[in-house]
Protein backbone atom coordinates (compact mmCIF):
# COMPACT_ATOMS: atom_id res chain seq x y z
CA UNK A 1 0.00 0.00 0.00
CA UNK A 2 1.48 3.34 -1.02
CA UNK A 3 1.71 6.14 1.55
CA UNK A 4 -1.01 8.14 -0.24
CA UNK A 5 -3.33 5.12 -0.37
CA UNK A 6 -2.63 4.46 3.32
CA UNK A 7 -3.49 8.06 4.18
CA UNK A 8 -6.72 7.92 2.14
CA UNK A 9 -7.72 4.64 3.76
CA UNK A 10 -6.94 6.03 7.22
CA UNK A 11 -9.03 9.14 6.60
CA UNK A 12 -11.84 6.86 5.39
CA UNK A 13 -11.57 4.98 8.70
CA UNK A 14 -11.67 8.26 10.61
CA UNK A 15 -14.88 9.10 8.74
CA UNK A 16 -16.28 5.62 9.57
CA UNK A 17 -16.33 4.61 5.89
CA UNK A 18 -13.35 2.24 5.62
CA UNK A 19 -12.86 -1.16 7.20
CA UNK A 20 -9.83 -3.03 8.53
CA UNK A 21 -10.38 -5.63 5.80
CA UNK A 22 -9.35 -3.01 3.23
CA UNK A 23 -5.78 -3.02 4.61
CA UNK A 24 -3.20 -5.44 3.26
CA UNK A 25 -2.33 -8.18 5.75
CA UNK A 26 1.26 -6.93 5.96
CA UNK A 27 3.27 -7.53 9.14
CA UNK A 28 5.86 -5.09 7.80
CA UNK A 29 3.27 -2.31 7.53
CA UNK A 30 2.09 -3.05 11.08
CA UNK A 31 5.68 -2.81 12.35
CA UNK A 32 6.15 0.50 10.52
CA UNK A 33 2.95 1.89 12.02
CA UNK A 34 3.99 0.80 15.52
CA UNK A 35 7.31 2.59 14.98
CA UNK A 36 5.45 5.66 13.70
CA UNK A 37 3.20 5.49 16.76
CA UNK A 38 6.29 5.53 18.99
CA UNK A 39 7.66 8.53 17.08
CA UNK A 40 4.35 10.39 17.34
CA UNK A 41 4.24 9.62 21.08
CA UNK A 42 7.74 11.06 21.52
CA UNK A 43 6.75 14.19 19.62
CA UNK A 44 3.54 14.49 21.65
CA UNK A 45 5.38 14.18 24.97
CA UNK A 46 7.93 16.75 23.85
CA UNK A 47 5.15 19.11 22.71
CA UNK A 48 3.53 19.05 26.14
CA UNK A 49 6.87 19.38 27.90
CA UNK A 50 7.07 15.91 29.44
CA UNK A 51 10.14 13.74 29.77
CA UNK A 52 10.42 10.97 27.21
CA UNK A 53 10.93 7.52 28.74
CA UNK A 54 11.56 5.11 25.88
CA UNK A 55 11.18 2.01 28.05
CA UNK A 56 7.70 3.11 29.14
CA UNK A 57 6.71 3.92 25.54
CA UNK A 58 7.89 0.50 24.34
CA UNK A 59 6.03 -1.16 27.21
CA UNK A 60 2.86 0.71 26.31
CA UNK A 61 3.20 -0.33 22.67
CA UNK A 62 3.64 -3.98 23.66
CA UNK A 63 0.62 -3.70 25.97
CA UNK A 64 -1.55 -2.36 23.15
CA UNK A 65 -0.46 -5.14 20.79
CA UNK A 66 -1.16 -7.72 23.51
CA UNK A 67 -4.62 -6.27 24.15
CA UNK A 68 -5.49 -6.36 20.44
CA UNK A 69 -4.34 -9.99 20.28
CA UNK A 70 -6.26 -10.89 23.47
CA UNK A 71 -9.55 -9.38 22.28
CA UNK A 72 -9.32 -11.00 18.86
CA UNK A 73 -8.42 -14.33 20.48
CA UNK A 74 -11.34 -14.06 22.90
CA UNK A 75 -13.71 -13.63 19.95
CA UNK A 76 -12.00 -16.32 17.84
CA UNK A 77 -10.76 -13.84 15.22
CA UNK A 78 -6.97 -14.18 15.51
CA UNK A 79 -6.64 -14.26 11.73
CA UNK A 80 -7.68 -10.59 11.65
CA UNK A 81 -4.86 -9.46 13.97
CA UNK A 82 -2.60 -7.83 11.36
CA UNK A 83 -5.33 -5.87 9.60
CA UNK A 84 -6.99 -4.82 12.86
CA UNK A 85 -3.64 -3.73 14.28
CA UNK A 86 -2.90 -1.75 11.12
CA UNK A 87 -6.28 -0.02 11.32
CA UNK A 88 -5.98 0.83 15.03
CA UNK A 89 -2.39 2.06 14.75
CA UNK A 90 -2.96 4.04 11.54
CA UNK A 91 -5.90 5.95 13.01
CA UNK A 92 -4.12 6.40 16.33
CA UNK A 93 -1.04 7.89 14.69
CA UNK A 94 -3.05 10.29 12.54
CA UNK A 95 -5.14 11.44 15.50
CA UNK A 96 -1.98 11.94 17.59
CA UNK A 97 -0.52 14.18 14.92
CA UNK A 98 -3.80 16.13 14.81
CA UNK A 99 -3.76 16.49 18.62
CA UNK A 100 -0.14 17.71 18.73
CA UNK A 101 -0.77 21.42 18.10
CA UNK A 102 -3.91 21.46 20.26
CA UNK A 103 -2.10 19.86 23.21
CA UNK A 104 0.92 22.12 22.83
CA UNK A 105 -1.31 25.20 22.84
CA UNK A 106 -3.24 23.99 25.90
CA UNK A 107 -0.06 23.35 27.87
CA UNK A 108 1.19 26.85 27.14
CA UNK A 109 -2.07 28.55 28.17
CA UNK A 110 -2.88 29.40 31.80
CA UNK A 111 -4.93 26.65 33.41
CA UNK A 112 -7.38 29.07 35.04
CA UNK A 113 -7.98 31.04 31.85
CA UNK A 114 -11.57 31.67 30.83
CA UNK A 115 -10.48 32.82 27.40
CA UNK A 116 -12.75 31.62 24.60
CA UNK A 117 -9.75 30.41 22.59
CA UNK A 118 -8.58 28.15 25.41
CA UNK A 119 -12.07 26.77 25.91
CA UNK A 120 -12.31 26.12 22.19
CA UNK A 121 -9.00 24.19 22.31
CA UNK A 122 -10.24 22.18 25.30
CA UNK A 123 -13.43 21.33 23.44
CA UNK A 124 -11.42 20.32 20.37
CA UNK A 125 -9.15 18.09 22.46
CA UNK A 126 -12.09 16.40 24.18
CA UNK A 127 -13.95 15.99 20.88
CA UNK A 128 -10.97 14.30 19.22
CA UNK A 129 -10.49 12.04 22.23
CA UNK A 130 -14.12 10.94 22.12
CA UNK A 131 -13.98 10.56 18.33
CA UNK A 132 -10.96 8.26 18.68
CA UNK A 133 -13.09 5.96 20.86
CA UNK A 134 -15.86 5.99 18.23
CA UNK A 135 -13.35 5.23 15.45
CA UNK A 136 -11.89 2.36 17.49
CA UNK A 137 -15.44 1.04 17.98
CA UNK A 138 -15.96 1.19 14.22
CA UNK A 139 -12.77 -0.82 13.70
CA UNK A 140 -13.67 -3.37 16.41
CA UNK A 141 -17.18 -3.67 14.93
CA UNK A 142 -15.75 -4.84 11.63
CA UNK A 143 -12.94 -6.91 13.11
CA UNK A 144 -15.24 -8.81 15.48
CA UNK A 145 -18.44 -8.77 13.36
CA UNK A 146 -20.38 -6.98 16.09
CA UNK A 147 -23.14 -4.42 15.97
CA UNK A 148 -21.82 -0.90 16.56
CA UNK A 149 -23.71 -0.56 19.85
CA UNK A 150 -21.82 -3.58 21.21
CA UNK A 151 -18.49 -2.40 19.85
CA UNK A 152 -18.80 1.07 21.39
CA UNK A 153 -18.78 -0.05 25.05
CA UNK A 154 -16.04 -2.54 24.17
CA UNK A 155 -13.96 0.29 22.71
CA UNK A 156 -14.59 2.52 25.71
CA UNK A 157 -13.74 -0.29 28.11
CA UNK A 158 -10.53 -1.10 26.24
CA UNK A 159 -9.59 2.59 26.23
CA UNK A 160 -10.06 2.86 30.00
CA UNK A 161 -8.41 -0.49 30.74
CA UNK A 162 -5.40 0.15 28.53
CA UNK A 163 -4.88 3.63 30.01
CA UNK A 164 -5.15 2.30 33.56
CA UNK A 165 -2.79 -0.62 32.92
CA UNK A 166 -0.31 1.55 31.03
CA UNK A 167 -0.30 4.17 33.79
CA UNK A 168 0.30 1.56 36.48
CA UNK A 169 2.73 -0.68 34.60
CA UNK A 170 4.61 1.89 32.48
CA UNK A 171 4.39 5.32 34.13
CA UNK A 172 5.69 8.25 32.10
CA UNK A 173 6.78 10.17 35.19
Amino acid sequence: MSPIALLRWTTDLLQLRGTPADAPPSPGLLAQLIALDLISSVLYLQAIGREVLFGALLGRAMLRVAMIWAVLSLFGRKARFIQTGIALYATGVLLTFILLPISAALVRSPSDSVDFGVQFLQLGFLSLLLWSIVVDAHIWRHALSLKFWFALPLSLGLFMLSNELATRMFPLE
